[in-house]
């Protein structure tokens, strides 16, 4: 009994866990959309400023790093996001078996274009 208590315990608090992580994820990833469409904006602005001759091509390279820099922030935050929703399926018992994610392992590799 108190195995099956503990484990209980257990599996709420990964539930627990997990929604947290969500819900932390979804107002990151509404905050880095913001920054990155402002610093797209910010990029297609000096860019427009160095064609007519305004900045220097350091200043427009820095602009190109940072709006790049946000939107691959914005990436990572939106695959953590995925791992939050399947660390949750997961704790509230979801079957999970790692084979059936990559049936393309199971097919032959075809042959003679080596």
């Amino acid at each position: 009994m108190a195995a099956y208590k503990s484990g209980v315990l257990s599996a709420i608090a990964e539930v627990e866990t997990a929604l947290v992580r969500i819900d932390s994820t979804r107002r990151r990833i509404g905050d880095a959309s913001g920054a990155a469409s402002n610093y797209r904006a910010y990029f297609n602005a000096i860019d427009a400023n160095w064609k007519a001759g305004g900045v220097s091509l350091l200043d427009r390279e820095e602009a190109r790093r940072s709006a790049q820099s946000a939107e691959i922030t914005l990436i990572e935050i939106r695959r953590d996001a995925v791992r939050y929703w399947i660390a949750l399926y997961k704790a509230l018992g979801g079957g999970w078996d790692a084979a059936t994610l990559s049936p393309a392992q199971d097919q032959p590799k075809p042959q003679g274009l080596l």
